[in-house]
């Protein structure tokens, strides 16, 4: 009987430990599964960008603040340059330099938004006057300009828009984060909008409105309804986001503006990209810098 009793407490021992090695096998697939789950979600940044004004998008698709995803190897967003470098410096910034009128002349202008279609919803709205009166309302672009830099502002604008063809974001959704200092307005959409329409999500929209002092949180459809308003935008994300960086070359300011550009997964972009970038340099009679890959 003692044998019997001591059997199948030894049975029910084994039982007992089978189960718990089963439970923690299922929590374990659960806990990976959700880790996988969460990175794949993640990868949207490279095609997204990353919803808070804090976080960068790191060379693995993923959101965050540290300086593992930030540093070197940070992808696109608020990266932290600090220390980084190539060992080149390629300096976008450099001249020559002379007043925004006398580089991008209303010649000039014409010339760039002639190749826009007629069917393209934006054709006329991206004007001279409304550019001009933009750039001059940064303190940084006040006194005189470098040639490059504009060739770079220029060339990713009109890859921004499709070539000016469009002022808003075919692909659109709401873009809507949780924020206590840029809450969301109903039934309000913060896609791209302007010639960088890489510029998402209703952080972004809130913090331009500040610096610019128009309401863009609560009427972000301003953007696509005047054309100094979308150059506006689009010049403050760059003087914010893509400005420091100019000293990494071209390329970098690629990342910078949109990673998708930098992802080997679109290199006729890239190539077209450049070749823009370098064009118009010639017509600038500038010569483009040497960091023109990502």
């Amino acid at each position: 009987m003692a044998d019997f009793t001591t059997n199948s407490i030894k049975r029910k021992k084994n039982m007992s430990n089978r189960n718990a090695t089963v439970e923690n096998a299922l929590v374990f697939f659960l806990l990976a599964f959700a880790v996988m789950a969460k990175t794949v979600f993640s990868q949207n940044c490279q095609s997204t960008g990353c919803p808070g004004l804090k976080e960068c998008c790191s060379s693995w698709g993923s959101c965050g603040i540290k300086d593992d995803q930030c540093g070197f190897w940070c992808f696109s967003g608020l990266c932290h340059l600090k220390n980084k470098s190539y060992g080149f410096n390629y300096n976008v910034s450099a001249g020559p330099r002379g007043p925004i009128e006398s580089i991008v002349t209303p010649s000039l202008f014409k010339r760039i938004m002639s190749k826009v279609g007629n069917n393209c919803p934006a054709k006329g709205f991206y004007t001279h006057q409304a550019f001009i009166s933009a750039v001059k309302s940064f303190q940084a672009y006040k006194g005189t300009v470098a040639k490059r830099e504009i060739a770079a502002i220029l060339t990713h604008f009109a890859h921004g828009s499709k070539g000016f063809c469009y002022k808003e974001d075919k692909a659109r959704g709401r873009y809507c984060s949780p924020s206590k200092k840029y809450p969301c307005e109903p039934g309000k959409q913060y896609y791209g909008r302007g010639p960088l329409q890489s510029i998402r999500w209703n952080e972004y929209y809130g913090a331009a409105g500040i610096f610019l002092r128009l309401p863009m949180l609560k009427d972000p459809d301003m953007v696509a309804h005047s054309p100094e308003v979308a150059f506006k935008l689009a010049l403050w994300f760059w003087t914010t986001n893509v400005r420091p960086a100019l000293y990494l070359g071209f390329g970098e300011t690629s990342k910078r503006v949109d990673g998708r550009l930098c992802d080997n997964l679109h290199p006729d972009d890239t190539k077209n990209l450049v070749k823009q970038y370098v064009d118009l340099c010639k017509i600038l009679g500038v010569t483009p810098d040497e960091g023109l890959s990502c």
